[in-house]
């Protein structure tokens, strides 16, 4: 009664909306306390009933709810089966996408599940995982990959991430016609920040064309198509010289042969040993020996010399001016050897007399001999001197075609004779 008259003094408008107010605490309030665990255990029960709109009446008070990662993994497989009957394979995917995205992005959430079950869920994750870069805001730059100059030479890649997550690891994926397969090369974070990888020599093989993708990845795989690709040509040379600055007019010989390096000076050739010259226009040459490795290029600088003149005359006078003077002074010395012993003989007398104990023909050979001894003594002296003169001249002479202002007389007077010049 007490109730009844309390109710009867309320306006019926004021009534309605205590009525809803009180429904709404009511409705709400058990929802709030109860277990996240037995909601999803009595929507499982549904389900297994085959009751799929009243297993989705229930998961659906869970929505903007903040569940642990494992409730949350089975509430979308419990949707996706439900929504798989109710609703079609676009609702159940998009309810498998939630699952995949529970289980951290494993693209066989639905191992488990009936064939329809995965297949619908392996289309949701092929799509989450897709855009897993772009729902967490990362940004992968282009491939960025340097050629390899020879066969057998290390290739790099390399690229740029605007994040670095735990999670995410970027290979450059490789693959060849001149092997089978294809072989993935992980980029790894260098000191100056971008991501850096090398593939082995012995997938660059001689005349190979490469082909390489950008591949980002989780720990259950690829997360999509590759972001970018590049294609190489791999040269058919196993080893290289490189020249640097070639002269213009300037010819090059490998191993006796005519060859033409490139524009930046490569000369493509065979791994071991090989001998290497340049010869310019002006006739100056120079050459080398090299020993090259399979995947190697070696750098060779080359600096021709003009040809170095031949010295061999000015030694040859030199040689045959000083045997003349020694000579010459060797037999002016025997003469005065001679005048020395004919004084002598001379002034020698017969004991206890004034005749001479040498008669004249024996003073006669001596001063013979004196007199031999000193002309061809003079005379060697003499050829001496003009081949110092003459080798003299050689040695100041240039050679090689250039000019030169020396000049060089003989200067003979009443008691000397020598040389003038001027340089």
């Amino acid at each position: 009664m007490t109730l009844r008259r309390a109710l009867s003094s309320v306006s019926k408008p004021k009534l309605v909306c205590a009525l809803a107010v009180l429904s709404s605490l009511v409705c709400v309030a058990p929802a709030s306390a109860q277990d996240l665990a037995g909601i999803v255990a009595r929507a499982r029960e549904q389900v297994d009933a085959g009751k799929y709109q009243e297993a989705l009446r229930i998961t659906a008070a869970l929505k903007n709810r903040n569940l642990p990662p494992a409730l949350a993994l089975e509430v979308g497989l419990l949707e996706t089966n439900a929504l798989l009957v109710t609703q079609g394979a676009e609702e159940a995917t998009k309810a498998c996408g939630r699952a995949v995205i529970a289980a951290d992005f494993d693209p066989e959430v639905a191992r488990d599940q009936s064939p329809k079950v995965r297949e619908v869920c392996r289309a949701a994750a092929k799509e989450v995982r897709a855009g897993r870069l772009g729902a967490e805001k990362i940004e992968i730059s282009k491939l960025d990959i340097k050629p390899p100059d020879v066969a057998f030479q290390p290739l790099r890649a390399s690229t740029e991430v605007s994040k670095k997550p735990t999670w995410l690891k970027v290979v450059a994926r490789v693959q060849s016609t001149g092997l089978e397969g294809s072989f993935d090369v992980p980029l790894i974070p260098s000191e100056e920040g971008p991501l850096r990888g090398m593939l082995d020599p012995s997938w660059i093989r001689p005349g190979a064309t490469l082909k390489v993708a950008l591949v980002a990845q989780d720990k259950f795989g690829d997360l999509g198509p590759p972001s970018a690709e590049s294609t190489i040509k791999v040269p058919n040379a196993e080893a290289a010289i490189v020249l640097g600055s070639v002269p213009k007019g300037a010819k090059i010989t490998l191993d006796g042969d005519a060859v033409t390096p490139d524009a930046s000076g490569k000369l493509p050739t065979s791994p071991g040993k090989h001998e290497v010259a340049m010869t310019l226009e002006d006739g100056a040459y120079a050459e080398t020996e090299v020993e090259l490795r399979r995947g190697g290029i070696t750098r060779v600088a080359l600096a021709p010399q003009a040809p170095s003149p031949s010295r061999a005359w000015p030694w040859v006078a030199t040689g045959t001016s000083v045997a003349l003077l020694v000579a010459g002074g060797v037999l002016l010395i025997n003469a005065e050897s001679r005048r020395s012993e004919l004084e002598d003989a001379a002034a020698r007398r017969e004991p206890g007399t004034d005749l001479p104990a040498s008669d004249y023909a024996t003073l006669q050979d001596i001063d013979d001999e004196r007199v031999i001894f000193q002309n061809v003594g003079i005379g060697l002296m003499a050829g001496g001197g003009a081949m110092a003169i003459v080798a003299t001249v050689l040695w100041l002479v240039p050679t090689g075609g250039s000019t030169s202002t020396a000049s060089i007389s003989p200067v003979i007077g009443p008691t000397y004779w020598g040389v003038r010049g001027s340089f």
